[in-house]
């Protein structure tokens, strides 16, 4: 697929492989959920998965995880994707998310659905290591200023800065093993 090629209208079947992702781990539940109706011989109820173009050269899931790693572990090639063109993922704050998800998942050298294998996690941890990420990581990008972003990102530049609390307290740093530190704010 060409740069070019990276906008379309329609339903387009792409390979699992070449999609991006923009989340780290997949919920154990939600692919047991998913697996009560798949069924990889019928692909029916299978809804075209939303993908947006956020400028890292691929087209990315903005939603649909789980669904394409189904497909992908029952040996589906290729999956049916439609383009997201939702205010949410368009606005500013909503592009500045994603590429935010994006740069976490090159992070950690994840690049596709099939990536995810050993990021599968109870319900509890994907609370914790993927929703509260988020959270905080929103209070970092929307509700932070780049002067304090730059401050915090200086207090401990051995690590990688994630994310900050609402009341901008507590700062979230991660190591490149994937550790997190939470230090309180200075």
């Amino acid at each position: 697929m060409k740069a070019s090629d990276l906008y379309f209208s329609g339903i387009l079947h792409i390979s699992v492989h070449l999609l991006g992702i923009s989340q780290l781990y997949i919920s154990e539940e939600k692919i047991k959920n998913v697996l009560t109706w798949f069924h990889k011989t019928d692909l029916s109820n299978f809804a075209p998965l939303p993908v947006h173009d956020f400028g890292n050269g691929r087209l990315t899931l903005t939603d649909g995880h789980t669904r394409a790693y189904v497909a992908y572990q029952s040996g589906i090639s290729e999956i049916p994707v439609i383009y997201d063109h939702d205010d949410i993922i368009t606005c500013d704050e909503g592009m500045k998310l994603y590429q935010n998800d994006i740069v976490w998942c090159d992070r950690f050298n994840l690049k596709s659905v099939c990536d995810l294998t050993g990021r599968i996690v109870s319900s509890a941890d994907y609370k914790r290591l993927w929703e509260d990420r988020c959270d905080v990581g929103y209070n970092l990008i929307i509700n932070s200023s780049e002067r304090e972003k730059s401050l915090w990102s200086q207090l401990h530049s051995d690590l990688f800065l994630f994310g900050v609390s609402e009341d901008k307290k507590r700062l979230f740093y991660e190591n490149s093993a994937g550790d997190v530190f939470v230090f309180e704010a200075e």
